[in-house]
Order: C-alpha cells, then sequence, then structure tokens
C-alpha cells in the first residue's frame, strides 16, 4: 500500500483494487489536481490506468449502442461490438498520449517518461464513464458533445497539474493536443477505414441505422407526426 498525496493506492485485494479505481476517477471527475499527480508520481500500478480507459470506452459504447439496439443485433455480436468499440476507443487515447507526450518532449529539456505522463492523462478519459447516458432519448446527442468538453477540461487540469504549467498556457496546451489528436485519428482512420468497416460488417451484419444521429432524428420526427 502506498499513498500519494490524498489518494490511496492500494492493490491489497480485490474489493481494494476497486476502490482505488474508483477513488481515482472520482478525483479525476470532479477535476482534482491532485488525483492526476497521484497518476503521474506512482510507477507500479499503471495496470489500474488501462482499466479505467478500457471501462471508459466499453462505458461510451454501451451509451452509443442504441444504434445495435435498433438494429437488433444478436446479444452474442453485441458484446463483441461493444468490445470491439472499446480496444479502438483505446488505440485513441493512446494517440491523444502520444500526442501530449511528443509535445512535451519538443518544448521541454527534461525527457519525460512516455507511461509516466501517460498515466495522467489516461486519467482525463474518466468522464467517458458516464459514456452509457448517452442512451437517454434526445439527450443523447448532446451528452456526447457535453462528454467532449468534460474530456477537454480533464486533459487541461492534468497538464497544469501535472507539468505546473499557468492556466492560459495549460488550456492552449490542451487545444493545441485536442487538434493534433483529431486530426492524426481522422486522417489514419480513413485509412484504416474499409478494415474497420468490414470488421464491423463482420461483426454486427449490414445495419439499417449506421449512427445515434440517425436514430434520434428518427425518433424526432415519428414524435412530429403522432403530435
Amino acid at each position: 500500500m502506498e499513498e500519494y498525496h490524498m489518494y490511496e493506492i492500494d492493490t491489497s485485494g480485490f474489493f481494494a483494487y476497486i476502490g482505488t479505481i474508483l477513488r481515482l476517477v472520482g478525483g479525476a471527475l470532479s477535476l482534482d489536481p491532485l488525483a492526476f499527480q497521484t497518476a503521474f508520481n506512482q510507477g507500479e500500478f499503471s495496470g489500474i490506468f488501462l482499466w479505467i480507459v478500457l471501462i471508459a470506452g466499453m462505458s461510451l459504447m454501451f451509451g452509443q449502442s442504441v444504434v445495435l439496439f435498433a438494429n437488433r443485433v444478436k446479444p452474442g455480436r453485441f458484446a463483441v461490438s461493444i468490445l470491439f468499440g472499446a480496444i479502438k476507443f483505446i488505440l485513441d487515447v493512446f494517440v491523444v498520449l502520444f500526442v501530449v507526450w511528443g509535445i512535451v518532449n519538443l518544448r521541454s529539456d527534461k525527457a519525460w517518461d512516455f507511461w509516466q505522463v501517460g498515466r495522467a492523462i489516461a486519467l482525463a478519459a474518466a468522464p467517458y464513464w458516464l459514456g452509457i447516458f448517452i442512451l437517454v432519448p434526445f439527450l443523447g446527442l448532446l451528452w456526447e458533445r457535453l462528454l467532449k468538453v468534460y474530456v477537454f477540461l480533464a486533459i487541461m487540469v492534468a497538464i497544469q497539474a501535472v507539468f505546473g504549467l499557468p492556466f492560459l498556457r495549460a488550456l492552449s496546451g490542451a487545444a493545441v493536443v485536442w487538434l493534433v489528436s483529431y486530426f492524426l485519428t481522422v486522417g489514419f482512420g480513413r485509412l484504416f477505414t474499409p478494415i474497420t468497416d468490414r470488421i464491423t460488417r463482420s461483426i454486427t451484419g449490414d445495419l439499417e441505422f449506421s449512427s445515434t444521429r440517425q436514430i434520434y432524428e428518427m425518433f424526432a420526427r415519428h414524435d412530429q407526426i403522432t403530435k
């Protein structure tokens, strides 16, 4: 058992491990700088942050699974699709980690360790634990956008806490990270789109509805007609 600042890292048992994860996620959700400093300062428990990112990805995929429900995907294919989506999410998080690590190493004389930086930034994905609420009808699209803003703020707080930057520099740094990560994800995503689309079709089959937006628009039209 070790303690860094106000967040206790305890992996002595299953429930202690879960408690550690929940404490860190709670700190990240409250945008507490000490949570990110704790993640940055500890080196033995990187697996904790992999679980945090995986659960965030699965929650986000469950939230977006209205597409799977609308297309009546079978339970086995549904579960595989959620797992596949979560793995894609983890890869997107790694892009953000790489961008942050690359930028801080380019702009600093100090050589920052990738995993040390990565743990703090991975914790900033914690708001996506709330991604399951995207399932809420009509609120879903707005909630998804709000979560993106929430994660952006978490990244900014992580950068500010870990690197000791003033607010405006942390804000501009988070904006640069966000933009570079977005263009990298979109750019590389287009290269692999045929492959991922083929895998998705092999898992779910042909989909009548391809996005949550399409489904919510259908609900809105139906609501207008019934009125």
